[in-house]
């Protein structure tokens, strides 16, 4: 088992690739994930010592690691332990995001 999971967030602007502070997409591995409002919601990245994290609807999830333009200058990948990582997807189900492409089991654990 992994101790580590990597989630990327379309995060950037898609006018000039810098962070804008807002996020509306998600991919996890094959999975699509979609916020259930176009222009997304607030997202943060937080520089706690030692640590570093990244904000969402009010919950902050710790970050091991993190790559910027990953795939293209619109997303970047963020490195969290595996429980935070669960946290993370729990967040994003509770908040109304839908999975819009993914492995089916994946899919049904989603929608159960």
């Amino acid at each position: 088992m992994k101790a580590i999971a990597a989630i990327d967030f379309a995060c950037n602007d898609p006018s000039n690739g810098l962070f804008n502070g807002r996020a509306g997409s998600a991919m996890f591995g094959d999975v699509e994930i979609e916020a259930p409002i176009w222009e997304g919601y607030r997202f943060s990245e937080l520089q706690m010592e030692p640590d570093f994290a990244i904000r969402l609807h009010r919950m902050t999830f710790k970050v091991k690691g993190k790559r910027e333009w990953v795939g293209n200058w619109c997303w970047n990948r963020y490195f969290l332990p595996r429980a935070d990582m669960k946290r993370l997807l729990f967040c994003l189900r509770r908040n109304g995001w839908r999975v819009t492409c993914g492995p089916s089991h994946f899919c049904q654990w989603w929608n159960a």
